[in-house]
């Protein structure tokens, strides 16, 4: 057990180590030349604690919608500011930064693992993944189709060199809230920040109504969050094959623009059984799936 500022982490194995403290479930994997870095696991560690405390004094700006936030103040910690910049990139002004912050987190301990001198870094915060690997390398990732069922069924590979530097996934039965219908809604792009929030765009995007699908209000839900008085998906039930299509088509429609502006690399949404993707062959089914 090791302890930074009060807030405990542990190395798990050479090369590992796990945050588990307040808010944030991480852990970081990190190497070089094959072989495991511990003190690059550290590092990374260490900064996603440090990004934590740098952010609470700063959490009443963090939940404010980003058309209302105005200039952030000189003050103000470059994971917010990371945060804003990576919702600043859907074009909704009613999203708060907090739609990136997990991304964010994971962002800041994988720069600093590689800069303690790791060449091949994956920081998982709670399933929006970070990671960097040398140039042609191949880093291969898990994908839970279904976030209420919380089982990897599915992989993807990301390539060393690519570009992508990030993978997140958002939906209903997620970690957070939803306004979609989506089971997963899973975002590729150039850095982790960004990929959180475009995740969460995209399982957003999935709305489709239906009997079989309630919605109420967000505090209803949670008291404490921060988009009260948003209407969001509070249960999906037995949805007809037609619904899941046209969440699955309103989702894909939105994909696709945040493609075509060069801010979102790669997608796959899961509404149920149906599934779409870009690009093809994207995604993998897996023949044993395992429980996360």
């Amino acid at each position: 057990m090791h302890e930074s500022g009060g807030a405990p982490y542990r190395v798990l194995r050479p090369g590992r180590a796990l945050v588990d403290h307040g808010p944030m479930t991480l852990t970081v994997d990190a190497s070089a030349g094959g072989q495991p870095l511990t003190p690059a696991t550290v590092a990374g560690a260490e900064r996603a604690l440090a990004a934590l405390t740098e952010l609470v004094p700063f959490l009443p700006l963090a939940r404010r919608e980003v058309a209302s936030l105005g200039p952030l103040p000189a003050e103000a910690p470059e994971v917010l500011r990371r945060m804003v910049a990576a919702v600043a990139l859907l074009g909704e002004g009613d999203f708060t930064p907090m739609a990136a912050v997990a991304g964010t987190f994971a962002e800041v301990a994988m720069e600093a693992a590689l800069a303690a001198g790791a060449t091949r870094v994956i920081v998982n915060n709670g399933g929006d993944i970070a990671l960097e690997a040398p140039a042609g390398e191949r880093v291969r990732v898990g994908m839970v189709s279904d976030l209420a069922v919380r089982r990897v069924t599915h992989s993807l590979d990301v390539t060393g060199g690519s570009g992508i530097g990030g993978v997140a996934t958002s939906g209903f039965g997620g970690r957070s809230l939803t306004k979609g219908i989506a089971s997963a809604a899973v975002a590729l792009a150039a850095t982790a920040a960004a990929a959180d929030a475009l995740a969460t765009a995209l399982a957003n995007a999935t709305n489709a109504d239906d009997p079989a699908v309630r919605r109420c209000r967000a505090e209803e839900l949670d008291p404490g969050t921060d988009i009260r008085g948003h209407i969001v998906t509070a249960a999906v039930g037995e949805v007809p094959a037609d619904v899941r299509r046209q969440a699955l088509a309103t989702g894909r429609r939105r994909a696709e623009e945040l493609r075509r502006q060069g801010v979102l690399s790669a997608w796959a949404i899961f509404v149920g059984d149906e599934m779409a993707c870009w690009p093809d062959g994207l995604v993998h089914e897996l023949p044993n799936q395992v429980e996360v």
